[in-house]
């Protein structure tokens, strides 16, 4: 069975269908680049906080891209979610929200936390139980998930806005102003509500490109190849002002806003360009089970950095990384068939998907 992607489909990942269902492949493979971007930076910190010797070269690598990562993401989750909304009901649309994102996020902050607590002396965070309130308090204080907390709030709040705001330049500027405020400080350490409003702008973009990317000839015309050739320079020349100014972002706010954009435009073309030549390679299916990775990739990489400490390997940090980089990408997506044939798919969604 191949694995489709339907349009009206509001999940953040991809949802793997049969065939016939309409696919949009180069969402698939900007997951895929998304994702490997996102566990590269988490391998890389948690070899760092664990006593690992980690250049500059090494860390800066990832650092060059981390403004634009989870922007990838919103932005997609934007487009299908106003995408969905042209068919169903709001109440619809957030009981998906809470079954495919709340879910997991609640379950697995809970099992991290736990497993943290039961094998402290191997983890890089020192848990205790009063802790289990910072998955709704202070979803930031749960590594990685926080995430999936984020991406919910923001659907929940667009569905909101959307209801009672119907001229989409007011809207603009409230997602604007959402943003700016961000960095006022009431709102800094208050994880739960910065978050949510710091990528509200993305998902707001991507509700407002939704008709376009959902129709296979405009985003063809949008992702032609050909734009790279005014794109690039600017996107160079935007990452390299972020990565000099990255610690000034309450000056820059808007123009990083405008430059991590730009950046999420590049990794559409790209996928759009790799998609044109094989729109089911590896890289698309890593993209669909991009949730599942970027649930599991913390404590699978943590689990092979200790194996490496334990049997006492003096293993170069280039070949770890490595290893705990693909490990990281490639054992979530085996773990999760392995619990799926074991009738455990239930721990990543609540609805029932159908996955060859």
């Amino acid at each position: 069975m191949i694995l489709e992607y339907t349009h009206t489909k509001e999940n953040i990942h991809p949802v793997p269908k049969a065939i016939g269902a309409s696919r949009i492949s180069w969402v698939d493979h900007a997951r895929g680049l998304a994702i490997m971007l996102v566990v590269y930076r988490h391998v890389v910190v948690g070899m760092k906080r664990s006593g690992i010797s980690v250049s500059d070269f090494m860390y800066n690598l990832q650092e060059v891209f981390y403004n634009f990562r989870m922007p990838v993401f919103f932005v997609l989750s934007g487009i299908f979610v106003a995408g969905s909304l042209r068919k169903k009901t709001r109440v619809s649309i957030l009981e998906d929200r809470a079954a495919t994102i709340l879910y997991p996020y609640l379950l697995w902050a809970v099992l991290t936390i736990l497993l943290q607590i039961v094998f402290s002396q191997f983890s890089n965070s020192k848990r205790n139980w009063n802790e289990l309130l910072f998955i709704i308090l202070q979803p930031r204080a749960i590594d990685h998930l926080w995430y999936l907390f984020a991406l919910f709030n923001t659907s929940v709040l667009y569905l909101f806005f959307s209801k009672i705001i119907k001229k989409p330049w007011i809207h603009a500027l409230l997602a604007i102003f959402l943003h700016a405020i961000t960095f006022a400080p009431f709102l800094q350490g208050n994880s739960l509500i910065s978050d949510m409003l710091y990528f509200y702008p993305y998902f707001y973009t991507g509700t407002y490109l939704s008709s376009a990317f959902l129709n296979k000839q405009k985003a063809d015309s949008m992702l032609k190849a050909d734009h790279l050739k005014w794109l690039l320079p600017i996107f160079l020349l935007g990452q390299w002002f972020w990565f000099v100014h990255r610690d000034e972002q309450k000056i820059y706010f808007l123009l990083f806003f405008f430059i991590n954009l730009v950046a999420c435009y590049l990794v559409y073309i790209i996928s759009h360009m790799i998609s044109l030549r094989n729109s089911n390679d590896w890289l698309a299916y890593i993209g669909r089970y991009s949730l599942h990775i970027y649930i599991l990739h913390v404590p699978i990489a943590a689990f092979i950095r200790n194996i490496v400490k334990h049997f006492d390997v003096n293993m170069n940090a280039w070949l770890l990384l490595f290893i705990c980089w693909v490990g990281g990408i490639l054992i979530p997506i085996a773990l999760f068939h392995l619990l799926r044939n074991f009738g455990f798919e239930k721990l990543f969604s609540l609805k029932n998907k159908s996955i060859a």
